[in-house]
């Protein structure tokens, strides 16, 4: 069994990166550094991007690093994701999808005693995929405009407890990508040629998360005589990408031109506040706000006008009726739902672009034995963004996330007595 699960962490891990089915996403990924993954794992996904201030064992938590603090066994999990965007201007619409090998992660614990525990995942930061086609009658012009890539995070977290029911951790980003933008102008006319040009830059750079826990406020205030209520904030750095790159312009009739380009991009900081409330440890409440400081952001030393800052607030819940394995299996089945808002970095034709997203997902056992486990998880949000008005688009999305994740007692050293 475990030269079976290592097969599958080497291949979450190797094909992070890799496309599983053409396609393209929205218009809107044309601005800035993509769209933006908000992603912790995927039981926040299925609970509304929550889990600021989760400190649940079973799985491995992405948005806090202070939330590793109570891990007892080695954590594992793999992810892929699927996109279907149905686009619409209000006067046409067309539908496209896509499909990626979401996130791999590993983490497990050191030293419980005083929550040491370490993390290591890899998960997209952004996403640039977008398709459109300009018709011009006068004069006759057609142009594409085509864009891939985006940014990923290598990422390396821990956590340590000084003192009981407290929590501290530290994530290091490893941030990288590739951005590759292409316009195509043909005209109708005779004696004009098509022309080109394709912008393609490579950036790559480090930011850190640092992020504190609470375990047990009602308690700690007197309001309950047992620990129910988390609470847990994250500092986002921020970063200072190096972009290197090249312009290469095709005007058929004269000879090709490339241009260099080095300059560096700066991502901002933000922060993150969490609360989660345990009731009778079967049924769980979760909310976050997120905000970063977009309006901070340069690329070539300029702040492009149409980002803004941005603000994130969700909510989501999760029920597992029992945590017993001599429970019927359907009772071990663990439910999970949310949804958020999400104020996103743009503002175009002065309309801001804002996400409204439902969060649903279950996770059901494969396997159960006192000292390891695997889960098959499945996770579902389905939501708008943006707005026909003001000559713009209107996206309906929906991703499907499916995830394996699963703990063990590997690379666990037993504590000296």
């Amino acid at each position: 069994m475990k030269t079976v699960k290592f097969f599958f962490l080497l291949v979450a891990v190797a094909g992070t990166s890799l496309p599983l089915l053409a396609g393209n996403g929205s218009i809107y990924s044309s601005f800035g550094v993509g769209d933006i993954i908000n992603y912790g794992g995927i039981r926040s996904f299925a609970m509304g991007g929550t889990g600021i201030a989760s400190l649940a064992d079973g799985t491995v938590n992405e948005l806090n690093p202070a939330g590793l603090g109570q891990l007892t066994r080695t954590q594992y999990a793999g992810e892929v994701q699927y996109q279907g965007y149905s686009m619409s201007d209000g006067t046409a619409s067309t539908f496209l999808s896509s499909g990626n090998f979401q996130s791999a992660a590993l983490a497990f614990p050191v030293y419980s005693e005083y929550g040491i525990g370490f993390a290591f995942s890899v998960t997209p930061f952004s996403r640039r995929a977008y398709d459109v086609i300009d018709k011009q009658s006068n004069p006759g012009i057609t142009q594409t405009f085509t864009g891939s890539g985006g940014l990923s995070s290598a990422q390396f977290g821990f956590s340590f407890s000084p003192v009981q029911d407290l929590y501290f951790g530290v994530t290091t980003h490893y941030l990288f990508g590739n951005f590759d933008d292409v316009q195509e102008i043909e005209y109708d006319s005779l004696g004009y040629f098509t022309t080109n040009g394709d912008k393609n830059i490579s950036t790559d750079g480090f930011a850190f998360t640092v992020g504190g826990l609470f375990s047990g406020l009602d308690k700690a205030l007197g309001i309950s005589k047992e620990k129910h209520l988390n609470i847990g904030a994250t500092f986002f750095s921020g970063a200072t990408l190096k972009s290197d790159g090249q312009i290469f312009q095709n005007f058929s009739t004269v000879a090709d031109t490339t241009d260099s380009i080095s300059t560096t991009t700066k991502i901002p900081l933000g922060f993150a506040l969490g609360l989660e409330y345990d009731v009778r440890n079967n049924f769980i409440l979760t909310g976050d706000f997120q905000y970063q400081q977009w309006s901070r952001y340069t690329y070539m030393g300029v702040h492009p006008p149409e980002i803004q800052n941005s603000m994130r607030v969700g909510v989501g819940a999760e029920f597992l009726p029992t945590r017993s394995l001599s429970e019927p299996y359907y009772r071990q089945v663990t439910y999970r739902v949310g949804g958020y808002m999400d104020q996103s970095y743009l503002k175009l034709n002065g309309q801001a672009i804002d996400d409204y997203f439902i969060t649903g997902g279950i996770s059901v056992p494969v396997f159960s034995t006192p000292g390891s486990e695997a889960r098959l998880n499945i996770g579902l949000e389905h939501g708008i963004r943006g707005t026909t008005s003001n000559g713009l688009e209107r996206d309906a999305i929906t991703r499907v996330t499916v995830s394996l994740t699963g703990s063990d007692t590997w690379f666990i050293v037993p504590e000296v007595q």
